[in-house]
């Protein structure tokens, strides 16, 4: 059975997915509004890093919705609790997130990785 901690940890990842979405919808308008208004499809050209810069982080924080419904799901609809090694492996990423970009939302996922870890 799967505790009640750990339930929380899929709405936890879908909550820090919005709320770096919608960090990056305000921090990266000035890179979105062209590609937005030049239809999208291949707005991302060579040599365009705040661009690409841009979408990839629109993309993580999609990811991190997805990966928490998938969480929750498992907990919630089937009574499955992750296996350990997502737990391991969100806080691999994290951790080298914090030490590549100690400014950064990273330190957001270690609590998110240790509850995953938690028996």
């Amino acid at each position: 059975m799967v505790s009640g901690i750990k339930r929380h940890v899929g709405l936890t990842l879908m909550l820090t997915g919005l709320f770096h979405n919608i960090l990056g919808l305000v921090g990266f308008m000035t890179q979105l509004q062209p590609m937005v208004a030049e239809g999208l499809w291949d707005t991302v050209g060579n040599g365009q890093w705040d661009r690409a810069t841009a979408f990839w982080f629109l993309m993580l924080g999609f990811m991190l919705i997805l990966f928490g419904y998938t969480v929750d799901w498992l907990m919630k609809k089937k009574g499955i609790a992750p296996p350990v090694s997502l737990g391991w492996m969100l806080f691999a990423f994290c951790l080298i997130g914090v030490i590549v970009m100690p400014t950064s939302g990273f330190w957001l996922g270690l609590p998110q990785a240790w509850l995953l870890l938690r028996k």
